[in-house]
């Protein structure tokens, strides 16, 4: 009977130094719940927005920010995982000048969180290009490339085709060519031509620049 006693004792002193602490984390627990659920529904909802609609905002902005000029495009769709992006689908614009065509499967843009409902204000961090071809003249490859490497917003192209003629014939294909603008690979353009790899690096601007066949 005394241990019984002792250890109801025991069991109020616990409960009574405790019940506030036990308390605080079953409260934490639900507000972590709640604020879940709230962050989730915010990236999916959007997932429902008729796109197509603001296909002339994102547009105006990709060619006041981007020098990109779109001509076609397929659709416009919204993800969500692992960051919210827009994905405009099977794409033909000019870039930097109507002499320079491109096309690409896959335009990517990463807007700014609250863009995603705010589409008067509409900003992107972050924009990447996949699965593409560009045209261009032998004649306008210096103009290209001192545009994409003065472009003070962050752009990379993935797995590009690049075909650069002499008047109406072809010169040289260079081929898989991947570029970012940013990181710790910034300024530097790997693919591959005649079969082999090759890679240039830009160290400070179009006079200073380093090629190199893998």
């Amino acid at each position: 009977v005394k241990n019984k006693k002792m250890i109801n004792k025991i069991y109020k002193l616990i409960n009574n130094k405790f019940s506030g602490f036990f308390k605080f984390i079953f409260l934490i627990r639900y507000l972590f719940l709640i604020f879940f659920v709230a962050i989730s529904l915010f990236l999916i909802i959007p997932q429902f927005f008729n796109y197509a609609q603001k296909e002339q905002i994102i547009k105006e902005y990709l060619n006041n920010n981007y020098s990109i000029e779109i001509k076609k495009i397929e659709n416009i769709k919204y993800g969500f995982f692992p960051t919210p992006y827009l994905q405009i689908k099977n794409f033909k614009a000019n870039i930097f000048s109507e002499k320079i065509n491109i096309e690409a499967k896959n335009l990517i843009l990463y807007p700014e969180l609250l863009s995603i409902y705010n589409y008067e204000n509409f900003r992107v961090k972050k924009i990447k290009v996949d699965d593409g071809n560009i045209n261009i003249n032998f004649k306008d490859v210096k103009f290209l490339l001192k545009k994409i490497l003065s472009l003070k917003k962050k752009i990379s192209f993935k797995n590009f085709n690049t075909k650069i003629k002499q008047g109406e014939n072809s010169l040289i294909d260079l081929e898989k060519i991947n570029f970012i603008n940013y990181g710790y690979k910034k300024n530097t353009i790997i693919g591959e031509i005649f079969n082999r790899k090759f890679k240039i690096n830009f160290e400070n601007s179009l006079q200073n620049l380093k090629f190199e066949i893998i």
